[in-house]
């Protein structure tokens, strides 16, 4: 009987239903060695010495750090950073790459440039190319304001991303009001850069009050937006043409701000692998809309020896663009030859872009000449413009490019410059020009593939990494 009563509170101590009150006593002292577990005691879980990128523990580990993350209070403050200075001594400057974030914002605004090459081709008239050209300027200039921010003080939080999003939103609004800015009701997209402009003045304010270093900078970036708001505000209230007025001293104050913060822009130095990678990327997207214009041009027409001429020139002018553009543009201008060369590098970006864009419409265009619509015909003038506005903006590049490529390379811009717009008064056929203008971007391709040799590999960008 006694065997069996100590069998039986052995079995309630390990498994049984009175083990808990086997627990309180009638036990022999446990020895040193004892396996079990004291009495209330859980025993510790050997943690195995595996490591899963990086961490201890392996996949335990990790899910003990996530439970750990859990655990621990929910607060706001843990998706805010407030802004930093991204250039400043200490931060990682030879790293740094373009975010998904900042792909995904260049593909919405290229969906505002898209709608503007639209418009422009629907309408292909010198008034309508003016107006291309001006419209063009707030879209190209919102994009540089949230790229410039971003590289100085983009810390990736919470109200970052939210208030980017939300630009990108207003972005696809002002896309959606593009074309009703040619036809007299403009006030959509007044309100919808309105709205872009305002976010940015928020960005501005956080810098200003978390990055001491840069507050003088950000504070004049704040008068100058600040006062361009007011006059985008007020413009709502004024009849065409007078309403364009205000349009253009608002841009002056917008685009001359940088040059008010002249002597502050140091205190602040932008990046300089990150803003050529950022207007790489721009340049690329928007040459695709010289690719996008050959696809449509020739869906809408019946496929023929000229629609083809046209189609293969009007690829094979995107290509050698391309190709000067990756291979034979100096990025260092932006860093090497100082605020000139920084600001000259930026500025006439602005001629790359909309010169690309105005391209794009062009080949449309002279693909549907060949096509055989001819309403068409007289359009070349389109073509020759874009391609001469892209050339000046890389000439003026090339200008103050460090002595690292020979001044050949300036006068062969210039000399295409020229070459285009005296193509103009011939009235040639949109065919003819397309394909005399793709011979001579494939001939200054292979110039300066043969000249610049020794160059190339320094010169010529890696795609970037993100």
């Amino acid at each position: 009987m006694a065997r069996r009563g100590e069998a039986r509170r052995a079995r309630d101590r390990d498994q049984g239903p009175g083990r808990d009150a086997a627990r309180q006593g009638g036990r022999r002292p446990r020895a040193r060695d004892d396996p079990r577990p004291r009495p209330g005691v859980r025993a510790a879980r050997a943690l195995p010495r595996l490591r899963l990128r990086g961490r201890e523990g392996g996949s335990r580990g990790l899910r003990r750090e996530a439970e750990a993350r859990l655990q621990g209070p929910l607060t706001l403050s843990r998706f805010v950073e407030p802004p930093r200075l991204r250039t400043a001594a200490g931060e990682d400057v030879d790293e740094r790459r373009a975010t998904w974030l900042e792909l995904f914002f260049d593909l919405v605004f290229v969906a505002a440039v898209g709608q503007l090459a639209n418009a422009l081709s629907s309408h292909p008239t010198f008034p309508r190319f003016l107006g291309f050209v001006a419209v063009f300027v707030p879209v190209w200039w919102a994009w540089a304001g949230f790229t410039f921010y971003a590289n100085r003080f983009d810390t990736d939080d919470l109200p970052y991303r939210l208030l980017t999003l939300l630009g990108m939103f207003l972005v696809a609004v002002l896309a959606t009001t593009v074309r009703s800015v040619f036809d007299g009701h403009s006030s959509g997209f007044v309100v919808a850069y309105l709205g872009v402009r305002v976010i940015l003045l928020v960005l501005y304010e956080r810098a200003r009050r978390h990055v001491p270093e840069a507050r003088r900078l950000t504070a004049i970036f704040l008068v100058a937006f600040g006062t361009a708001t007011g006059f985008w505000l007020g413009s709502l209230a004024l009849p065409a043409p007078a309403r364009y007025w205000l349009w253009g001293v608002a841009l002056v104050l917008e685009l001359g701000a940088p040059l008010l913060a002249w002597r502050q822009l140091p205190t602040a130095p932008i990046h300089p692998r990150h803003i050529p990678e950022r207007f790489g990327l721009l340049t690329l997207i928007v040459l695709g809309e010289s690719v996008l214009g050959v696809v449509l041009g020739i869906a809408h027409v019946p496929w023929g020896a000229a629609s083809g001429a046209a189609a293969a020139a009007g690829f094979v002018a995107a290509a050698a663009l391309w190709w000067i553009y990756f291979d034979f543009l100096d990025e260092t201008t932006i860093s090497a030859r100082g605020l000139v060369g920084g600001l000259t590098y930026t500025y006439m970006h602005f001629f790359v872009v909309v010169g690309l864009a105005a391209m794009g419409a062009g080949v449309k265009l002279a693909i549907f000449a060949a096509g055989g619509q001819g309403r068409y015909d007289d359009t070349s003038w389109i073509l020759c413009a874009g391609l001469a506005m892209t050339m000046v903006g890389l000439a003026a590049i090339q200008l103050v490019t460090p002595p690292v490529l020979l001044d050949a390379d300036v006068a062969l811009r210039l000399g295409t410059v020229v070459a285009a717009l005296a193509l103009v008064p011939f009235g040639l056929s949109p065919l003819v020009v397309a394909l005399v203008l793709a011979g001579l971007l494939v001939a200054q391709v292979a110039y300066e593939l043969l000249e610049h040799e020794e160059h190339a590999g320094a010169v010529s960008r890696p795609a970037p990494r993100v």
